[in-house]
Order: structure tokens, then sequence, then C-alpha cells
């Protein structure tokens, strides 16, 4: 159960708590034009972004927790857990997901990225931190 309901949880809960807040915090700094939280219907579904984009970290958290090696019994990748959520799901959203919905990269793409880096390195982070406080120690069993 620890290898991949704890992380899909813990993807899900850091997709609403980390990186849809990161997103209305950028926006209320006045940095950002969109806000977090957007309940513009995602296609093909037709659930708010918000959830869809909760569902999808939930599922990349598990990648996550498996190539980091994420365990009560060893030391926190926190580190790895921010690059990893800031460049796979940046990558990921900008290269695959977009294209899929007919959003093609293209002109000055720094700004872009950058956003996309911040919000999901927090995600990283946050996936970490639920991670973290869901799994139980070995000698709890």
């Amino acid at each position: 159960m620890q290898k991949l309901i704890l992380p899909f949880v813990a993807g899900f809960l850091a997709s609403l708590f980390f990186h849809e807040s990161t997103l209305a915090l950028l926006h209320a700094a006045g940095l950002i034009d969109p806000t977090g939280f957007s309940t513009a219907p995602f296609l093909p579904l037709g659930l708010p972004e918000f959830i869809a984009n909760a569902i999808w970290s939930a599922c990349w958290a598990v990648l996550m927790a498996w190539l980091l090696r994420v365990a009560p019994g060893r030391r926190a990748p926190w580190v790895p857990a921010f690059v990893f959520g800031g460049i796979a799901l940046t990558a990921a959203s900008v290269f695959v997901v977009d294209p899929l919905r007919g959003i093609w990269p293209s002109g000055n793409m720094l700004p872009r990225l950058a956003l996309g880096f911040a919000a999901n390195a927090m995600w990283g982070w946050g996936a970490l931190v639920f991670m973290r406080a869901f799994m139980a120690s070995e000698d709890e069993d």
C-alpha cells in the first residue's frame, strides 16, 4: 500500500495544496495572469482543470516515489523531489500534453517554462512532504 496508494494520494493532495496554491500566490503577487484552481473544463472528460491536474499529478507521484526510492527507513530526497517535479512535470506538460491538446511550443518559452518549473517544483516538494507524513516506519507494522 505504501508503494502505490500513499504516493498517489500524496501527489493528488500536493497538487491542490502546493501546485495550485503556488499559482494562486504568484497571481496574487501580480507576477502571472492565470490563477490557481482553474475550473475551465479539461477536455475530453470535462473535469475542472485543477481536478484533472491533480489526478495526473497523483500518477506522477507514484513514478517519483519509485524513482527516488522514497521509503520510511531512508533519508528523504528533498532536492531530487524538487528537481523531479520542476523538470519532469514541466517537460511533460509543455512537450507532450499541450501538443496533444493542440497547443504547440513556440516563441519565447522561457516565461512559460519558468512558471511551470516553479509550480511543479513546489508540487514535487509537497508530494514528498505528504509521502513522508503518511508513511509508517517499518517497525510500526
